[in-house]
């Protein structure tokens, strides 16, 4: 199964919360984070990470990671410092890149930590997944862009499954959008 998620600000030293959800510390709400992510991903799963993954150092990051089920790739965020301590294990992603297309059910998911509103093909077959705004709902939006964040998904990587379910259920209500047929 593939999943994504982003914005988990392990080690956020903010106010510790998920959506509405108000935690006693950081490392209850890391904790939290890790059991929803451990109870949908398996060890054979993907995630696909959309940027701000932890605002800890290199050392709390590794660790964090290691306690996470699947196979990790990173988008990187406008969080994602850890990155740049040479302490950092790199090997806990597959890879790490700025932007990236991923091609699955005939369609090219566009996977970028921040929204846009325009990219390359947008008004076909393709569909852009992000995080950064931290909503609390996730929402299917006309120019065929999803959040994918915890705040919108209790803290839960999402399913493509998912993520194609809100996309047909958006098209059938919408059918005089133009762009490819779902």
């Amino acid at each position: 199964m593939i999943y994504f998620t982003s914005d988990l600000h392990f080690y956020n030293k903010q106010v510790p919360m998920v959506g509405n959800r108000i935690f006693d510390s950081i490392q209850e709400k890391n904790e939290f984070l890790i059991k929803q992510w451990n109870e949908v991903v398996t060890p054979e799963d993907e995630v696909y990470l959309l940027g701000d993954i932890s605002d800890g150092n290199a050392s709390e990051t590794n660790e964090i990671l290691k306690r996470l089920n699947g196979t990790k790739y990173l988008i990187i965020g406008n969080h994602d410092k850890y990155l740049e301590d040479s302490e950092f294990d790199k090997s806990l992603y597959a890879w790490c890149q700025p932007y990236y297309i991923l091609r699955i059910k005939e369609t090219k998911f566009i996977l970028f930590h921040f929204p846009i509103e325009v990219w390359e093909g947008y008004r076909n077959d393709r569909i852009h997944l992000h995080g950064h705004l931290h909503r609390k709902k996730a929402t299917f939006e006309p120019i065929r862009r999803y959040e994918v964040g915890v705040d919108a998904h209790d803290g839960r990587p999402v399913s493509i499954e998912e993520v194609w379910d809100s996309i047909k259920e958006f098209h059938n209500r919408n059918r005089n959008i133009s762009g490819a047929d779902f």
